[in-house]
């Protein structure tokens, strides 16, 4: 018991305990795995969240008859028949709807970001889960590309096969999971920790609950730069490095993240701190310079008072990379089912890859050892599953500001969240940070809105990534002091200044810049002179609001552009530090894109309700995939001016990118919304103003103690509502992030499993 959470690779307890996981899954099977495997095939779509597809067919039959049809009508001019549509060939619309600018691979399936590490030549290694023979999730390999301005991409070994890692070994045989690189690891080589996947349920609530040795954490290094990874040998001196659970009834044991703390060191190694190691406390202390964190929870069932997510923090035990020492949890959180605020995502019951950072306004804090140090913080990320109601998956990509309790009971570091928010409000998830010299960057899953996969094999691919972004913290100085209302689990804090003033801190990202400018330089870019719109007719019971939509003189070729814009929705006003804060009713204001006679979507800010908006309710004239609207809470903070005594609402400051069905929004570089869409018609395409007339009490959720910044009570003494649009570009062409593709990497004909097909039948044929 002593070495369970001390030298977890050490010893040869643990070989007895996964032999013994062999005989549990054989014998739950009832000594046929295919067939267990086969009439539960719900359990194994459902094991992981974000490692799952919805069913599919397992009848090879079916997906000839997909092969071999001939009736496939693809008139884009019109809306389809569905029916017509299901009948096409296996990857007949690869192109219809596939995006160009960003990390996407070649066909298959694909996910979380992994991996990611800057190499000899200064170039990046960008890893991704993937499974380029299967349209599902399973047999989970990690693919890779390399890339030396996050722009550009060149696949290793070749676009025809990106595979780097995949399952080999008895304790990975379900999988190669999301992990991370140590530059400088095994024998000085650039090292991945990953979690490694052995048969079994795993998921925060399946049944039966998963067991010990099902999800383990591994190592494989690389002496070429990621072109080959040699996994370390199986036993007791290598591969699995972590195999026991650090406490009982685990809903997750994965996604490690690995990094390196002074101010962690410093408090343990002050031999004053009597600290206690759980579940021995006579243990030798560790020594190692890297520190890890593995996500999951305990399940609520087994602790239904404290059963909820965590974040377990371990110790390099010494300088050997397969001795790990547990130090406990770094966070703990008891399960929640919804969301937290109107401001905050939902933590769920279940946590997936954590990570953390400390920045500051400049990106990547540079000190060494210290922390709560101005404008700087600790930035957690991380995926959490069962807290949005059933949409998206289920999944909240959420961020929290964190402080470090020195002073706790067993003498171990323990983090509290002093504020949270959302990574993403869209369907992204799983996001990745990772060091690019001084800035910190993340990137994310973008996942598709097939829910039945009804086109999913038309297609030919699922998923792709977010563009890649900055991480650093925002400040709004000089906040009106009537904004500073309290607000139920907001995501920011106020700072008071010297001169009184005061600073409000948030989470911020930003698209790269050289990203950006590789969209534009790369695109037909057109500058929109400045204008104001308002609506002139009046509202209409039954009708809906009044909208007034003004088209671009110039509109985009495809779909593929971006938009950048600055939306105006109130006056400068006299309003002294001492008085209320009241606004004015004001329009809805925005664009719409991807706009034909048949299809459209809405993407606009509404200020009365503060929610940035995507309506996707008409994005697709296909109705098996999915168009509910999408939205974030987004204030526009009002900035008082000492001298002059004047208020100032923020500008909206906007960056639309659409690449095909993945449609990107940023908003004043720290709320976005990734979503997907789908249109159909081949001139669904155009770009229009939109001004909206608000719905109060309308489609926004609710919650609690939480409500917009106040506004006048009046309709009729408000001044006449308007938006000002201005520094309007549209960016038409974006970039071809993989030049050395073909344009069809598609692979027509039976989408197969290879390795897990036939071994233990982990698999079925989707």
């Amino acid at each position: 018991m002593g070495n369970r959470h001390l030298l977890l690779s050490r010893g040869s307890t643990w070989l007895v305990a996964f032999f013994g996981a062999i005989e549990l899954a054989v014998c739950l099977s009832g000594g046929d795995p295919h067939q267990r495997l086969w009439f539960n095939q719900n359990a194994i779509d459902s094991f992981s969240a974000h490692k799952t597809t919805p069913l599919l067919s397992s009848y090879n039959a079916f997906h000839s008859l997909l092969n071999n049809g001939t009736i496939c009508r693809m008139d884009r001019s019109q809306p389809p028949d569905l029916e017509e549509l299901v009948s096409c060939r296996n990857s007949s619309m690869f192109q219809v709807w596939r995006p160009k600018a960003r990390v996407i691979a070649p066909r298959g399936w694909m996910n979380d970001p992994m991996g990611m590490f800057e190499k000899k030549d200064g170039s990046f290694h960008v890893g991704y889960e993937c499974s380029p023979q299967h349209l599902g999730w399973a047999n989970i390999s990690q693919c890779a590309a390399s890339t030396e301005d996050f722009v550009h991409f060149t696949d290793y070994r070749s676009w025809e096969d990106p595979v780097t890692i995949s399952p080999s070994q008895i304790y990975d045989i379900r999988g190669v999971f999301d992990g991370v690189v140590i530059k400088d690891g095994w024998n000085g080589h650039p090292t991945l920790v990953y979690t490694s996947a052995y048969v079994g349920e795993f998921a925060p609530q399946c049944e039966p609950p998963e067991v010990e040795g099902v999800e383990t954490q591994s190592l494989a290094y690389t002496e070429d730069d990621g072109n080959t990874w040699t996994k370390l040998n199986f036993g007791a001196t290598g591969n699995p490095i972590i195999y026991y659970w650090p406490e009982k009834n685990l809903s997750g044991f994965r996604d490690p993240f690995v990094f390196e703390s002074q101010e962690f060191s410093n408090f343990y190694d002050n031999s004053s701190n009597a600290y206690q190691l759980p579940g021995n406390f006579n243990s030798p202390k560790p020594t190692g310079g890297k520190y890890m964190l593995l996500s999951g929870g305990i399940r609520k069932e087994a602790n239904p008072i404290d059963g909820g997510p965590r974040v377990f923090l371990y110790r390099q035990t010494d300088d050997d990379l397969r001795g790990w020492t547990y130090l406990g949890p770094l966070l703990s959180f008891t399960a929640e089912y919804n969301q937290t605020s109107e401001w905050t995502g939902g933590n769920g019951i279940n946590y997936e890859v954590a990570a953390f950072s400390t920045i500051d306004e400049q990106g990547l804090a540079q000190n060494s050892g210290q922390s709560n140090l101005p404008n700087q913080l600790n930035i957690f990320t991380a995926g959490t599953e069962g807290a949005r109601n059933l949409t998206h998956m289920d999944y909240w990509p959420v961020w929290h500001a964190v402080s470090w309790n020195f002073n706790t009971t067993d003498g171990n570091v323990r983090g509290k969240v002093d504020f949270s928010g959302v990574v993403d409000w869209g369907r992204a998830y799983a996001f990745a940070q990772f060091p690019a010299g001084k800035r910190q960057l993340i990137v994310g899953w973008v996942y598709e809105d097939d829910e039945f996969n009804v086109l999913t094999h038309q297609r030919g691919a699922q998923g792709a990534f977010t563009l890649f972004r900055e991480m650093f913290v925002q400040v709004i100085r000089g906040i009106h002091p009537g904004a500073l209302k309290d607000e139920r689990a907001p995501s920011w804090t106020i700072k008071t200044e010297e001169d009184g003033s005061h600073s409000l801190l948030t989470f911020g990202q930003r698209i790269l810049p050289e990203i950006k400018a590789a969209f534009s330089d790369n695109s037909e870019v057109t500058k929109l002179i400045d204008r104001t719109l308002n609506i002139t007719s009046t509202p209409v019971a039954g009708v809906g609001p009044p909208t007034n939509l003004s088209a671009f003189g110039k509109q985009p070729k495809d779909r593929y552009y971006a938009i950048s814009a600055r939306l105006d929705f109130f006056s400068e006003q006299n309003i002294a530090a001492d008085k209320s804060l009241e606004r004015p009713i004001a329009l809805r204001g925005g664009f719409r894109i991807l706009s034909s006679k048949f299809e459209w979507t809405d993407v606009y800010y509404d200020p009365n309700q503060e929610y940035l908006i995507i309506d996707r309710s008409h994005s697709s004239s296909i109705p098996s995939y999915g168009n509910s609207t999408e939205q974030a809470k987004h204030r526009l903070w009002p900035v008082l001016d000492p001298v002059t005594n004047k208020t100032t609402y923020e500008s909206l400051n906007l960056t639309i990118v659409v690449d095909n069905s993945v449609l990107e929004v940023h908003a004043n570089e720290r709320t976005i919304i990734t979503t997907r869409v789908y249109p159909w018609c081949k001139d669904s395409v155009d770009v229009q103003y939109f001004v909206q007339y608000p719905e109060f009490g309308s489609s926004q959720a609710k919650h609690k103690g939480s409500a917009a910044l106040p506004r006048t009570k009046s309709h009729h003494s408000d001044p006449k509502p308007q938006v000002h649009f201005s520094q309007v570009e549209l960016w038409d062409g974006l970039v071809n992030a993989w030049p050395n593709r073909p344009a069809d990497t598609s692979l027509p004909g039976v989408y197969s499993h290879n390795i897990t097909s036939t071994v233990f039948g982990l698999w079925p044929d989707l």
